[in-house]
């Protein structure tokens, strides 16, 4: 435990910083409703909120944000949280996740935290 006090304040404060990434989700078919999955390394203490956004037509998420409670077991780590979407077209599309928190420190001075993950999905056509 004393070690963990003499680390310096920059030491300290990566093991709060963030990790964001998507998985690889199965071949997406046009018409389709999925859930892919953001999996989030956090600090259980920090809030957190998830802001998923698609880019194109091809795709569509259906939440606009996630909180730590919509995580499908927010005391795992990870945190492995769902992302509804649809599959509105064949073509290609990109599904970007923005995660935003705040760290502070002893004196109450905050920090915004912040990482994001980017996935290019390529919508297939549905089978005639």
């Amino acid at each position: 435990m004393l070690g963990l006090l003499c680390l310096p304040a920059a030491a300290a404060s990566q093991e709060t910083e963030p990790l964001l990434r998507l998985e690889e989700p199965p071949p997406l078919v046009a018409g389709q409703r999925a859930t892919l999955v953001a999996v989030v390394e956090l600090g259980p203490e920090l809030p957190l909120l998830l802001t998923p956004h698609t880019e194109g037509t091809a795709l569509a998420s259906v939440r606009g944000r996630l909180l730590r409670g919509d995580a499908f077991d927010e005391t795992a780590r990870p945190l492995r949280f769902p992302i509804p979407v649809v599959a509105r077209a064949a073509g290609t599309a990109i599904l970007r996740v923005q995660l935003t928190s705040f760290r502070c420190d002893e004196a109450n001075e905050c920090v915004p935290v912040e990482a994001e993950a980017s996935l290019t999905l390529r919508i297939q056509p549905t089978a005639p």
